[in-house]
């Protein structure tokens, strides 16, 4: 064993005392039933050192830290997990520093969870690879294995796919998702925000202009550049929603989940806690009226009837979903090679305008704050935290030019129809088969594969896949022929991650 890795030990000895007394049949019992134990271990580190010797030194050590508490929970099953157990009123309060709160939600996202600690249900026990309904597998033990690509929370592999909304039996009766990355999703949330608040404030100006003179009100509604079609608001302030494109009746930005199902990451993490684990938060199962087809049929605080009470608390689920909105905004970079050059590189970034494809992967949109507020559902104050100062490393700098936001994403965040080829069996969640949200292409490189299916296994054979509305696009850039194409390839290769140092 490591010197380091003995102190890591030593340090841990106490909390196995804690546990010595634990006997092996103990039943299963609510998860922090016990006093609060929630901690930073160190496994993981928001800022990364200048110097990649340091960086990956640090990465070794953080990891030893790792491999020393997972023999602690080898002795004190459930070691780990608690130490997750966060206080929803202590991070209300402000007691809880931002750095301990990413760094728990972090041991959330990568710990490996057991029935013991609410994996799955009595009726849907782990794995299953088909999801039944809305209540889904459970089909992973971690987030960490299925979003790891390039780094914390990327994309995942073929293998990693979730099969969604199915009979619980055939693939041919589910919905194939490939798992998305996850990269600077609170910069996702707050450009979603804006864009939602910028067209409810053209709707009740339409609504305002239809109350005055009693007429209907019509009108194109556009959010950060972004068009979604012409709104018509009557005299009594009711929306037609005919002529809306990329967006619903409500007008909320939806940038969650390949067909934009969520405008609330916590509402996605939520959702992805009961549909891959099988974990219902404390709010799923205190809410009334309960929905038995997503959480089970079961009665009292156990609805999946794993006898596992309080699976997620809120508190978890604050830090959990603030570790996804505080990870690093991607990068761009170019190898130094004479293969490539930076003329190529403006090439390429020139034709991905010109053949059409901005139109809808859009580069760049500002943002008005990178201020990421978690409201609180249970009546306490929200979390806020300063993306720009707070977030892990790289983080989102202003221009130099005017000391604004611009936010690299290539993506309108809007829902377009990608057309037969591309359609599913069925709608989802009431969007379409055909309709799919854009896909941010920030973190690009480091993300394979690609669609909503994962069927494209390079970003060649992605852009040949596009349909519907981007057809134009896609034949445009096939009349390039392979001299033409290469730049375009070039610089969406660009699109990546920071490099990151990991342990094997």
């Amino acid at each position: 064993m490591s010197t380091l890795g003995s102190r890591a030990l030593v340090a841990l000895l106490p909390v196995v005392a804690a546990f010595g007394a634990c006997t092996v049949d103990e039943p299963l019992r609510p998860r922090g039933d016990g006093p609060a134990v929630a901690r930073a271990m160190g496994f993981f580190a928001r800022e990364r050192a200048s110097d990649p010797l340091v960086e990956a030194r640090r990465a070794y050590e953080r990891d030893a830290l790792f491999r020393e508490a997972r023999f602690v929970d080898a002795v004190a099953p459930g070691h780990l997990f608690d130490s997750t157990r966060i206080d929803e009123a202590a991070i209300e309060s402000g007691s809880i520093g931002v750095d301990t709160l990413w760094q728990i939600g972090a041991q959330l996202f990568h710990h490996e969870l057991s029935p013991a600690e609410g994996l799955g249900g009595a009726d849907l026990p782990f794995p299953r690879r088909f999801h039944s309904g809305f209540r889904g597998g459970p089909d992973a033990t971690s987030c960490a294995s299925c979003h790891w690509r390039g780094g914390m929370a990327g994309a995942g592999d073929g293998a990693d796919q979730a099969y969604l909304q199915g009979d619980g039996d055939r693939a041919s009766s589910a919905l194939p998702r490939d798992p998305i990355s996850l990269v600077g999703a609170g910069y996702v949330e707050l450009a979603a925000r804006e864009m939602s608040a910028e067209l409810a404030a053209q709707r009740e100006a339409l609504a305002a202009f239809a109350k005055a003179t009693g007429r209907v009100a019509r009108a194109p509604i556009r959010a950060k550049g972004v068009e979604f079609g012409v709104l018509s608001v009557d005299s009594e302030g009711r929306v037609d929603p005919l002529e809306l494109v990329g967006v619903d009746a409500d007008l909320v930005v939806r940038p969650f989940g390949h067909k934009g199902s969520f405008s609330s990451l916590r509402d996605a993490v939520e959702d992805a806690l009961l549909v891959h684990h099988g974990l219902q938060t404390s709010h799923l199962v205190a809410a009334r009226p309960r929905i038995v087809a997503k959480l089970g049929p079961y009665p009292a605080d156990d609805p999946d009837g794993d006898g596992v009470v309080d699976e997620i608390t809120e508190g978890q689920l604050s830090a959990l979903t603030a570790f996804v909105a505080m990870t690093e905004v991607p990068i761009e970079d170019v190898p130094d090679s004479p293969l490539v050059s930076v003329s190529m590189l403006a090439e390429g970034r020139a034709r991905f305008v010109a053949i059409g494809c901005a139109s809808c992967h859009v580069p760049t949109l500002e943002l008005a704050s990178t201020r990421w507020a978690l409201p609180s559902r249970t009546g306490g104050a929200p979390l806020v935290v300063e993306l720009d100062r707070e977030g892990a490393d790289p983080k989102l700098r202003p221009r130099a030019t005017d000391g604004r936001y611009a936010l690299s994403l290539y993506s309108d965040l809007k829902r377009h129809d990608m057309g037969e080829s591309l359609a599913e069996r069925r709608s989802d969640r009431g969007v379409p088969s055909a309709q799919f949200v854009t896909r941010p292409l920030w973190g690009l490189a480091a993300s394979a594969p690609y669609l909503h299916d994962g069927r494209a296994p390079t970003i060649h054979e992605a852009i040949i896949l596009h349909d519907g509305e981007a057809r134009e696009a896609r034949d445009a850039y096939v009349a390039l022929g392979e001299a033409g194409q290469a730049p375009l390839r070039v610089f969406l290769q660009s699109l990546t991650r920071a490099p990151t140092y990991t342990v094997r």
